[in-house]
């Protein structure tokens, strides 16, 4: 791994001191006899005389600024129980600045091709993550240990048992947490350590040799000791006798994390704890060291990872005055749904896939702890599934109940993860570059969820800007929040991750203060109305439920009758080019995706499995469809190169022919169900199986929002909500709703809500959201009508989605009226009201409204 400018600058900072170190070292050893006990004992802390030789050269040591002043700190020294001085400094480097990694390659520089290391962190999550890391041979911590040790790390917990050739032959690296190491800790954690364990046996004498344990005790003085019946004083074979014997380099990871904000006189017993390890050395890693204990040798800025690329700026902080926390996830998902759209053409344009994930704060994660007051993990979700259309394996839940992250790879090009739901289970010990976005829900607590949470979306993706400058941001949600005081949350959160220096502008507010919030009410007559409409349901036993497409439509396709694909001519482009072509114009959204392309020119089968992901979730289905392809080619004589060089034109081929069958076979599904009642779309008896217009609507406007109207300002007369504002309609829905209005058969009509309101699942996994909902009078002895509008641009006929919206909405409507029974709702026409479903165009839509509206 190339180590960035301040990374390489801070080991070499290291050298100069472990250089000083040494020459402090000889110096001591060239004491004459004769001098004074006292200038002797004052000149054996050669530490500190390392310290003071570097004071002043070229900046070093590091210089801390305190009440408007910079000065370089005194050395703080540290003594063992065995009274020799403990060489310990601190690497002051901002989270997401790589302080592990510095960790790892100071172990080389302290030239530890063999011995023991103690690496201490302060959580479970640290130590987990840590864990993962230093025992996967391809993660690159564990290659450098591999390179300082030639291959020859052992890894260990304190349960481990290991031998004194362990230490003398191989890099020891002991893993410990800060609950284990501290000595106020009367439990097991610590006990542990002073126990007398017959594992250790290697590094002292035998039992029945009490002389050599008399020879040394002589010369390690502090070692702890049992006394026998016969009255001989042996050495505990216990593993804190190993560490004094061995003298390992510890190393404090996150130690701003480990002394945080506890008692002064609880910090330095800490110190104490690992003085009695009696180590060679002590290295922190801090991205906030306490004044007063930590010695920092280095003081990387936040200045210095914006200049290496290493974090996203600047951050922008989205305040909604007078909102919820609905709302805020609502513009979440907006501003996520357009970064990945720019990390498509960004991975396009510079090969480096991005999937922005958000995180979700919210102030309850417990099974028992929905209460319907304060904002649950499971109604965060609910929202960005049940309401926003976030596809179910997109949003991931993340506590200390619930781990759904578990096992998952967050950077793979094959995970779903967009969303991830969390109270406090990411302060700490979590890393991932595509996190983007933090939505605080829970707005009681936002200015403490900012400071913990800010750096878990701070981390650029690759190290490395993008050209695209919205991926070189982060972005913070928050609601009902004084934009002063917020951006004040969050340069606090910066601070408290280390990142200083940065300048104002580091974080801009985008916050609009002369937003307001409305409640909008019904007409007066319409006020006591009950207003049903029907929802897509499947059956679960007895019952119905909401239709969910990946489990009823997709999880119910019989994949093994999908078939082959037969392969095309790869040497005439031009077909290759036609299928491209046919793919843009049947859907464009979904296939101008451009997946990366192998790390190496050998045939991938995972490459075309995933870029299939979206059209056959199973990969093992996936993976036997591309073999057979393959298989089919290289019979006709094609070799890997050439197909590698047309892998891309390959897949989206294979995408476009399988995407045609799955949707077949879906379509067919979806029809068969609704043949026999499995699916079925009519009004139910049971009222929570309907969709209930709402009595009122809460609407977020800008400054100045204007009415609609009709020219000369005269008002709308059939609306169903009053009144009714212009921003919420583009140019071909506002002249479609001024026309209706005018209309004499129309007793009232509404313009439902994009995405928030009433929706119709089908075949697609994609929900169809109607523009307009219409009541009619009713005429003589006919029901009355209900007719639910979508209108579309004349540039979008006939093309893909929109033939499946008119093919959906004309399936709906015919099982609608050919249902046996409507139930007996209370709603507007109880008598057997009627529902027609109809897709208008801006060219047509005058002439065919009238049509449908005079039809009997």
């Amino acid at each position: 791994m190339e180590l960035k400018d301040y990374q390489q600058q801070t080991l070499d900072t290291l050298d100069r001191y472990l250089e000083a170190l040494n020459e402090s070292l000889q110096q001591l050893a060239q004491l004459p006899d004769t001098l004074p006990a006292n200038m002797r004992q004052q000149l054996a802390d050669y530490p500190r005389s390392a310290w003071e030789s570097l004071r002043g050269t070229s900046g070093l040591p590091s210089m801390i600024h305190r009440n408007g002043e910079y000065y370089i700190p005194d050395y703080i020294s540290r003594t063992a129980t065995s009274k020799e001085p403990i060489p310990h400094v601190c690497l002051k480097v901002p989270t997401g600045g790589g302080k592990t990694l510095l960790g790892v390659e100071a172990i080389n520089h302290l030239k530890l091709s063999t011995g023991f290391v103690l690496w201490i962190v302060p959580t479970k999550a640290i130590y987990t993550q840590t864990w993962e890391a230093f025992q996967n041979k391809e993660h690159p911590y564990r290659q450098i240990l591999n390179r300082v040790s030639s291959d020859r790390v052992k890894l260990l917990t304190k349960d481990d048992i290991f031998t004194k050739q362990d230490v003398e032959n191989h890099l020891c690296v002991m893993l410990l947490s800060f609950h284990a190491v501290n000595q106020n800790n009367l439990e097991d954690e610590f006990l542990k350590f002073a126990r007398d364990n017959g594992g250790y046996t290697s590094f002292f004498p035998v039992e029945d040799d009490p002389q050599a344990h008399q020879v040394l005790l002589g010369e390690h003085l502090d070692l702890d000791t049992i006394l026998t019946e016969q009255g001989h004083l042996l050495i505990k074979k216990s593993l804190f006798n190993v560490f004094k014997l061995r003298r390992p380099v510890v190393i404090l990871d996150e130690a701003h994390k480990t002394y945080g904000r506890r008692k002064e006189e609880n910090n330095h017993q800490f110190v104490a704890a690992i003085n009695r390890f009696n180590p060679r050395f002590v290295l922190e890693l801090s991205a906030t060291p306490k004044i007063g204990i930590s010695n920092i040798l280095v003081n990387v800025s936040g200045v210095d990872l914006q200049k290496e690329e290493m974090i996203k700026l600047p951050i922008e902080l989205h305040n909604f005055p007078n909102s919820n926390w609905k709302h805020t996830l609502e513009e979440t998902k907006k501003v996520l749904d357009k970064l990945e759209t720019i990390a498509m053409q960004s991975q396009d344009t510079e090969g480096r896939y991005i999937r922005p994930i958000a995180v979700i704060r919210v102030d309850r994660t417990g099974k028992k702890q929905r209460d319907g007051q304060r904002v649950h993990a499971f109604d965060a979700r609910d929202e960005l599934i049940g309401t926003l259309g976030v596809p179910e394996e997109q949003v991931k839940i993340k506590s200390s109940e619930r781990d759904e992250l578990k096992g998952i790879d967050l950077l793979s090009d094959t995970c779903p993860v967009r969303y991830i739901i969390t109270k406090d289970a990411l302060k700490e010990g979590w890393d991932c570059s595509f996190a983007y976005l933090l939505a605080l829900l829970d707005n009681t607590t936002a200015s403490t969820a900012i400071t913990q949470l800010i750096g878990r979306v701070m981390r650029q993706p690759y190290a490395q800007a993008s050209q695209y400058s919205e991926l070189n941001k982060c972005y913070i949600f928050c609601y009902n929040q004084e934009v002063k005081k917020a951006v004040s949350k969050v340069k606090n959160g910066l601070e408290a991750e280390g990142l200083t220096g940065l300048p104002d502008d580091a974080v801009q507010s985008v916050d609009d203060q002369s937003t307001r919030r409305e409640t909008i009410h019904r007409r007066q007559e319409y006020q006591e109305t009950q207003i049903y409409l029907p929802l897509v349901l499947h059956q679960q036993g007895n019952d119905y439920r909401h239709l969910n497409y990946e489990r009823d439509i997709l999880g119910a396709i019989p994949w093994n009758e999908i078939g082959e694909v037969e392969p095309v001519n790869l040497g005439d482009e031009a077909d290759l080019q036609e299928v491209f072509a046919i793919i843009h114009l049947q859907d464009e959204t979904e296939f101008d995706k451009k997946f990366q392309e192998s790390a190496t020119h050998n045939l991938d089968i995972g490459y075309f499995v995933r870029y299939l992901t979206d059209v056959i979730p199973n990969p093992w289905r996936a993976s036997h469809i591309v073999k057979n392809i393959l298989a089919a080619y290289q019979q006709q004589g094609y070799d890997n190169e050439k197909l590698y060089e047309q892998r891309l034109l390959l897949a989206q081929h294979l995408k476009y022919c399988l995407q045609e069958r799955v949707e077949t076979h879906a379509e067919t599904l979806f029809q068969e169900k609704l043949a026999n009642d499995e699916i079925r779309f009519r009004l139910e008896t049971n009222e929570q199986l309907n969709y209930e217009l709402a009595e009122e609507l809460v609407v977020n406007l800008p400054a100045g929002a204007s009415v609609l109207t009709h020219t000369h300002a005269d008002p709308l007369e059939h609306n169903l909500f009053e009144p009714v504002y212009e921003g919420e309609f583009n140019t071909l829905e506002k002249d479609f709703a001024l026309y209706i209005d005018k209309q004499s058969a129309i007793k009232w009509w509404h313009r439902i809500a994009v995405k928030q309101d009433y929706f119709l699942q089908g075949w697609r996994r994609h929900r169809v959201y109607p523009d307009f909902l219409v009541c009619l009078h009713q005429q003589d002895d006919n029901p009355q009508r209900f007719i639910i509008f979508e209108t579309k641009g004349q540039q979008l006929a006939g093309n893909s989605d929109t033939d499946y919206k008119q093919n959906l909405l004309t399936t709906l409507e015919n099982a609608y009226e050919n249902a046996t029974e409507h139930g007996t709702m209370s709603a507007i026409a109880p008598d057997g009201q009627s529902m027609l479903f109809r897709l208008l165009f801006e060219n047509n839509w005058k002439p065919d409204f009238n049509r449908i509206i005079a039809e009997d």
